[in-house]
């Protein structure tokens, strides 16, 4: 995927929510990467814009794969085997709730979030609170990504 040439094409704010969308759907996390670079790219004041478009479009790829591993709609996804089955009966009796492990791993990345997201959707819980928790997890997370390469670049054009 070239970033650049999106970017040119079709602007900063449509070039994240896509890439950030794209990316709800796979298992490789490339947010981290883009979020970086376009940080780096652009000026500070559109910093908050590009965390809330990405985790707009991220949690939309996400809320897609929750709807289908919980059974409300029918994509083609992996039958669920006995790994999944384990992640599944671990999280059901994870003493914190699986809100809490779904905040933490939208914010940490551990465990995977995409895995997180098929597991909460295969282990029924409510659609609103994955969707809180998971927005605000990946704000966080994305958050650092795009203000830090902002806080490095002030601090070298001092």
């Amino acid at each position: 995927m070239n970033f650049e040439h999106m970017l040119v094409h079709y602007g900063v704010y449509i070039t994240t929510l896509v890439i950030s969308l794209v990316a709800g759907f796979v298992p490789i996390d490339i947010m981290e990467v883009y979020l970086v670079w376009v940080a780096a790219m652009t000026p500070r004041s559109l910093g908050l814009p590009i965390v809330a478009l990405a985790t707009l479009g991220q949690m939309t790829g996400k809320t897609v794969l929750f709807l289908a591993a919980s059974g409300a709609l029918k994509l083609t996804i992996k039958k669920p085997n006995s790994r999944l089955q384990g992640v599944r009966e671990k999280i059901a009796n994870w003493r914190y709730g699986i809100s809490l492990l779904v905040l933490l791993s939208a914010s940490v990345g551990i465990p995977p979030f995409y895995w997180v997201t098929i597991a909460a959707g295969a282990g029924r819980l409510k659609l609103p609170f994955f969707i809180a928790a998971g927005s605000a997890g990946r704000f966080v997370r994305f958050g650092l990504f795009v203000f830090f390469p902002y806080l490095i670049k002030g601090l070298l054009h001092h």
